[in-house]
């Protein structure tokens, strides 16, 4: 009777978490993210102004949210199609290009700058392992096990390590993007970005 209760109050939490997302991302579009008050969402929503603080404790934890749960919905697609690649590379190219797209055409580059400053203010939780992580952190940890398989990527340090670091590869390539588009030349600094990662900077000649 308790688990029954207990999962009834968490459909309920649940069903109001989504309500305040999906007003506040309305109103963040349609009037601008500066221009939405608190109490805007928490009248249109039809909820108590300190339900909305009980769920996100700033305005930018609703992007944060909504982004997080959006990547989720496309993590299996994603997933299916790094699989489909031959390598390593080309499975960390595909999906750092995959997220950036989806950025610039399926979402407000704006409302992701002011997410992005938001988790940059919260790193500290971010790296451990806060509810802010999404599902691309999972799509990463698939792609070091399939190469670690092949035997593309070493086996002696941690895969959460590893995921990390390209999270941070990633996070530096987006904010670059975001600061200067028109002269970032997206496809090469991916690729420069993972190649980094993959061989890392040692000059190879000096081994020899």
């Amino acid at each position: 009777m308790e688990s029954v209760r207990g999962n009834r109050i968490e459909r309920k939490k649940e069903k109001t978490k989504k309500k305040i997302i999906d007003v506040a991302m309305d109103l963040f579009n349609k009037q601008g993210f500066d221009q939405t008050t608190v109490d805007q969402i928490a009248i249109e929503a039809d909820i108590a102004k300190g339900t909305i603080y009980n769920h996100f404790p700033v305005k930018e934890a609703i992007i944060g949210e909504f982004i997080h749960r959006a990547f989720k919905e496309e993590t299996p697609v994603i997933i299916r199609l790094t699989q489909q690649l031959p390598d390593t590379r080309s499975r960390l190219i595909a999906l750092f290009r995959k997220s950036l797209e989806w950025i610039e055409f399926e979402f407000d580059k704006n409302l992701y700058k002011k997410y992005f400053a938001y988790r940059m203010q919260i790193f500290e939780q971010y790296i451990g392992g806060h509810s802010l992580r999404s599902g691309f952190n999972i799509v990463l940890a698939q792609i070091i096990d399939m190469g670690r398989q092949t035997g593309e990527i070493r086996k002696d340090l941690p895969a959460e390590v590893l995921v990390y670091q390209l999270e941070s590869v990633h996070a530096y390539t987006v904010a670059t993007w975001l600061a200067i588009p028109e002269s970032f030349p997206l496809d090469e600094r991916i690729a420069f970005s993972i190649d980094l990662f993959l061989y890392g900077a040692m000059n190879n000649e000096r081994k020899k």
